[in-house]
């Protein structure tokens, strides 16, 4: 009896060919060399938890969420692999404190020029922008963290701002929300290419 089925790389789409002994191992695309795990065609991921469900059940177990037919239903070759990878890990430019790093810079003979700049590089090193398969995640705070993130399955808009002075030094600022509070959840701000953030997690979106 064959136990062959298909499976599709995460990261390039290719088509690739699996048997039921590979089921939970890590696996390499011999196409674009991304390395992922597996995942047995009997199940399919809640829309809602990400949790894998059996294609027979008509609700998630885990949440409750119910399974539509094209979910619990669908070819096995058509299951996404839905592993969490991160696409990319940003901090805010030094540009957006330019003026402040000047301003510290000059007052360096005077001692509180150094501790302007300490300030503004924990501001930098410390405020961390994380964009998944799956989440956009913002970290900040040194002694007190504090992390809020939202998941792109839940993004109502992502939308982009600059004025003047940013668009001269190359930077800008994302704001995300969702349909759930109508307003905006998620700032990241003075980010390098902030057009291509935009263009990247609204691709996740789709």
């Amino acid at each position: 009896m064959e136990d062959g089925f298909n499976i599709r790389c995460p990261s390039c789409g290719r088509e690739l060919g699996a048997e039921s002994r590979h089921i939970g191992k890590r696996v390499r695309c011999d196409v674009c060399g991304h390395e992922f795990t597996v995942e047995n065609p009997n199940l399919v991921s809640c829309p809602d938890c990400y949790a894998k469900v059996s294609r027979r059940a008509t609700t998630c177990p885990h949440c409750g969420a119910p399974l539509t037919r094209a979910s619990s239903a669908a070819p096995a070759e058509a299951a996404p692999d839905v592993e969490e990878t991160t696409v990319f890990v940003l901090h805010p430019s030094p540009w957006l404190y330019g003026f402040q790093i000047l301003g510290g810079i000059l007052l360096i003979p005077l001692v509180i020029g150094l501790f302007i700049l300490l300030k503004i590089y924990i501001a930098i090193h410390f405020t961390v922008y994380k964009v998944t398969t799956r989440r956009v995640v913002v970290q900040t705070g040194w002694l007190n963290r504090n992390q809020v993130e939202i998941w792109v399955k839940d993004m109502r808009a992502v939308n982009l701002r600059q004025d003047l002075w940013q668009r001269i030094i190359g930077i800008g600022d994302v704001a995300i929300g969702t349909a759930a509070t109508g307003g905006t959840e998620i700032q990241m701000h003075g980010l390098r290419n902030a057009q291509a953030v935009v263009d990247k997690i609204n691709a996740l979106r789709r």
